[in-house]
């Protein structure tokens, strides 16, 4: 973003003032002078990536339902900071009364449950993936369901998170509480059975992934980890939410932690990713100087014990045609969990692409690092010279790499499962729209890669995939308009056999309707989850659906980009399922709904469906 002399000229005047003033409103100014430095402002600094989505740029409208105080928030020291470091601290002002029309509320109020928050037993779904290992797959055990109980899955209660226009944090569920994040950077428990509240944490930033919680010796659950979009990581007691520590890991200005935290015997890895792709779309900036990869945590304490880079110091490399200097290696960033093998003492961790050239070896791959040092063992590499920043999809395009792409990184976490064979196998899926099975014995050695999509930059496979071992079960994307494509769009989902990677069958979902947009995109891009015979998704256009794991045929389904009523009476609608992925346990289905991303239908509700008849 540029400040606008001019426009400063204006308010300064209009301030009498020129000093940098300690205000939180511009009320002084004129409320039609207020609207038109408003949209000059918005035309000059935000137009170009929020009216054509850029890189995910949340749209104009989107922002409109936030409040006043997120959107400068966000400008202040949030996640838009670096774009908006150059306008004085009234232009930002402005733009957020102007923009900001949401709901004032951040925190979610609603029944409070009675008692005591006491714990019983282990988690019933605990990590992004449900395992160590990123499986995705629940036991019928604590699933608490089957097959045919998924007809009769009915809504119980809803939850509405105000002033939000996404929510994408998956719960973390024991049988007495369920942990879930916000955009307002409020972390919730809430009783699985009637949503009431136990407490909620104030994070200051928005929480997107998945709460992990670490276990006692008892198996009951002690700590509750979870990052922000600040890349803060935040250690909460799970009875009381009193805080235990918290952590900032930003070593860069646009770092962020998109991924969710792996939790392994004292140690927390979590995964460094940045906005940074996105700050490249501005020509003056010079780009690149993230740089992706793992940070080790102790869990007690918050200190760091190792932080492993995937991309080397960056250095300047050249100029720009805008005559800026070109910094590189830059990027890989590591989007998604990773995955801990126990038995070679391991950590699989999946990165993305560079955003300056020349690209290194460990984009776009699947790396081995130890758990103990974080030293790198292996890295599988499955496509050399992907380099890409926002900057490529403009006109003039200064920053933009020579490669120019493809982008495909591999967003979805990557899975170890040990085959029917008794041997081990990581199964990997790439924004390309292939799979692949990797031997860990073997430095990631690809032993069979197969075509379930077409690839895209939103996928292809964007976040998720799972398996039981026997068979991998495969979402696919393919939203339109990526020029690195392979074969026709087949979005719906798709099944391989996990050892040779063998096709099983596929379900293609066609659009919805013969309009563009969200609301007809039938796109499966949030991660799948699977309990014995059904496999539960959710879709661009908010369906919310089960398959049958051994044909595809959809046995279940529910429609959630709709109003609904809440538990705690926030104004609550749903949207595009994205990005966090329905979570089986106790005998209920549980799934966040809405996300403004991309120009996806935004939301702000947390559903919870059991089985007809059923009562908690």
């Amino acid at each position: 973003m540029k400040s606008s002399i001019a426009v400063l000229g204006m308010l300064c005047a209009a301030l009498a003032a020129c000093s940098p003033p300690v205000v939180e409103r511009a009320t002084d100014l004129p409320e039609s002078g207020k609207a038109a430095l408003a949209e000059r402002l918005y035309a000059e600094n935000c137009a170009s990536c929020h009216d054509g989505g850029i890189n995910g740029a949340p749209t104009r409208e989107a922002l409109e339902g936030r409040s006043q105080a997120q959107v400068l928030a966000s400008m202040n020291g949030g996640i838009m900071q670096a774009q908006s470091a150059a306008l004085s601290a009234i232009d930002r002002i402005v733009l957020s009364e102007y923009l900001g029309k949401g709901q004032s509320s951040r925190e979610a109020t609603g029944p409070r449950c009675e008692g005591a928050l006491r714990f019983s037993g282990s988690p019933l779904w605990n990590r992004w993936g449900n395992s160590k290992a990123n499986t995705r797959f629940q036991t019928r055990e604590n699933a608490g369901l089957d097959e045919s109980d998924v007809e009769r899955l009915e809504l119980a209660w809803a939850f509405g998170f105000p002033g939000a226009q996404r929510a994408r944090s998956q719960p973390a569920v024991t049988k007495e509480a369920l942990f879930t994040g916000s955009q307002s950077g409020h972390v919730y428990a809430l009783n699985p059975q009637t949503g009431c509240i136990w407490w909620s944490y104030d994070a200051r930033a928005e929480v997107r992934n998945a709460p992990v919680i670490a276990t006692g010796s008892d198996g009951t659950p002690e700590t509750l980890y979870f990052g922000d979009v600040d890349a803060v990581v935040h250690a909460v007691d799970p009875r009381t939410g009193k805080e235990r520590w918290s952590r900032s890991l930003r070593d860069h200005p646009d770092g962020t932690i998109t991924g969710s935290i792996a939790w392994h015997e004292g140690t927390l890895f979590v995964p460094m990713s940045s906005l940074e792709v996105v700050s490249a779309y501005d020509d003056q900036y010079a780009c690149c100087t993230f740089r992706g990869g793992i940070t080790a945590l102790d869990a007690d304490s918050g200190e760091q014990k190792w932080r492993w880079y995937s991309v080397d110091k960056p250095e300047i490399v050249g100029k720009t045609r805008a005559g800026v200097n070109i910094l590189a290696p830059s990027g890989a960033p590591v989007w998604s969990t990773p995955a801990i093998d126990e038995k070679r003492g391991l950590l699989y961790v999946g990165t993305g692409e560079n955003y300056s050239s020349p690209a290194n070896g460990n984009s776009d791959a699947i790396v081995a690092l130890s758990l103990a040092s974080g030293s790198l063992r292996w890295v599988s590499q499955t496509i050399a010279g992907d380099a890409w920043n926002a900057s490529c999809g403009r006109d003039p395009k200064a920053n933009c790499p020579e490669e120019d792409g493809p982008d495909f990184d591999f967003g979805a976490g990557p899975i170890l499962v040990e085959l029917p064979s008794g041997k081990d196998m990581i199964l990997a899926g790439q924004k390309s729209g292939e799979v692949f099975g990797m031997d860990p014995d073997n430095k990631g050695r690809i032993v069979w890669r197969e075509r379930a999509g077409m690839g895209g930059f939103n996928g292809g496979i964007h976040w998720g995939m799972a398996s039981d071992g026997k068979t991998l079960w495969v979402p696919i994307a393919d939203t339109p308009g990526n020029r690195f494509t392979v074969g026709p769009a087949r979005p719906g989902i798709h099944a391989f056999e996990a050892a040779t990677g063998r096709k099983l069958w596929s379900r293609i979902e066609k659009p919805t309707c013969e309009e563009p947009g969200y609301a007809c995109q039938t796109a499966l891009s949030a991660p799948l989850t699977a309990i014995p015979s059904v496999v539960f998704a959710g879709a661009h256009n908010g369906k919310l659906l089960a398959y049958s794991a051994h044909d595809g045929r959809v046995l279940w389904m529910q429609e959630t980009n709709k109003a609904f009523t809440t538990v705690n009476g926030v104004e609550a609608r749903g949207g595009s399922i994205d990005s966090a992925g329905v979570v089986v346990a106790g005998g209920m289905v549980f799934v966040n709904s809405g996300y403004d991303k991309f120009g996806e239908i935004g939301g702000n509700v947390l559903l919870a469906y059991r089985p007809r008849g059923e009562t908690n």
